[in-house]
């Protein structure tokens, strides 16, 4: 089991950015990065992560020590810990996995995940840097705050973070034990937009088609018009 070292500034650039350092620095798997703010947060494809104080930012490091494509299924991992911590705060209300990495509230973002690696000389995964960040109390426009859903139930950061690194460990170790298709069939039970119309913006066309299914991999299958079935990989997706 993980034994978790966290560290918790009052202000950073990005707890992302600090995390790789100590991976760098030879730091033992567990260490965690948390910030009250960030002046440079950032998600997937280098967007801008808007992190006022009131939230939870965290960055923390694994070393997984396997090949790069199990590696990319800790992602899901990842979301479906963080969907089992959010459990206690949103009953009533409908929660959803975004592929690859958000968590939606009916159907509004409230937290999403980064993922970065790092390989050894054989091309082994020996650091995995997971950023995180999750709106409590001060969700930016358009998006949606923990906190409002939880009614009489009062969220403080910290101790979410505790709840949500306890959830962590427990699936991480899970996967490591029974791999991934219980991840992958516990993930696609709250896939948002499961069989329904999606487009996928890749990096050199957008297709449109219907979410069919979740490969091996993590991929997303998507069925197009003529019925063909394509597995995608990287992109965005939109509903």
């Amino acid at each position: 089991m993980i034994s978790w070292n966290i560290e918790v500034f009052d202000s950073l650039g990005s707890t992302q950015d600090i995390a790789i350092a100590r991976a760098e620095e030879g730091a033992a798997e567990g260490v965690v990065i948390q910030s009250m703010i960030q002046t440079g947060g950032r998600g997937r494809h280098g967007n801008q992560w808007i992190s006022p104080l009131g939230n939870l930012y965290m960055s923390f490091l694994l070393r997984p020590m396997c090949t790069p494509d199990l590696a990319g299924q800790i992602s899901f991992v990842i979301a479906l810990a963080l969907s089992a911590a959010m459990d206690p705060y949103t009953a009533g209300h409908k929660k959803t996995l975004k592929w690859p990495n958000d968590v939606l509230i009916d159907g509004v973002k409230c937290a999403g995940i980064l993922l970065e690696t790092g390989l050894s000389e054989a091309g082994v995964v020996e650091k995995l840097i997971v950023g995180m960040g999750v709106n409590i109390h001060a969700a930016p426009p358009e998006r949606i705050g923990l906190q409002q859903v939880a009614g009489e139930k009062r969220l403080a950061v910290h101790r979410f973070r505790d709840e949500l690194l306890v959830q962590i460990a427990d699936y991480y170790e899970s996967w490591k034990t029974t791999g991934f298709e219980p991840v992958r069939r516990d993930w696609l039970k709250q896939a948002h937009g499961l069989n329904h119309k999606i487009s996928a913006r890749l990096p050199d066309r957008t297709e449109k088609g219907i979410f069919r299914d979740l490969g091996p991999d993590g991929g997303l299958k998507m069925e197009l018009e003529k019925g063909n079935l394509i597995t995608i990989r990287a992109g965005e997706v939109f509903f």
